[in-house]
């Protein structure tokens, strides 16, 4: 596995850590109404960055597969593969190209 699709896998998960925290809600928890931790709001931009980037890909079927893999609630390879319709050799063939694309559009908006 090349090392360019290592890093998008690895900075795909990561969008689905962070996000699964900061969609909790947010409590002041010490009360001194000085709003989100700047840590929170960086995970939060990352989030939309994410997701704006694969709002961009042109290609439906890449965009899509790369929503129900990573960004849908219970979404996984298999789930994406599933509704992708495709056979397994297409459907990894259009998910290296999804995780290409995405990965030049994340490092354009840097």
């Amino acid at each position: 596995m090349e090392q360019w699709y290592r890093d998008a896998r690895s900075y795909l998960k990561q969008y689905r850590f962070y996000h699964s925290v900061v969609s909790q809600p947010f409590e002041d928890w010490l009360g001194l109404g000085i709003g989100k931790p700047k840590r929170l709001q960086q995970m939060e931009l990352y989030c939309q960055r994410v997701t704006n980037a694969i709002d961009s890909i042109r290609d439906e079927r890449q965009a899509n597969l790369l929503r129900n893999e990573f960004v849908v609630a219970d979404g996984s390879q298999r789930v994406a593969y599933e509704l992708s319709g495709l056979s397994k050799s297409q459907y990894y063939v259009i998910r290296k190209q999804a995780m290409r694309e995405w990965l030049q559009l994340i490092n354009q908006h840097k």
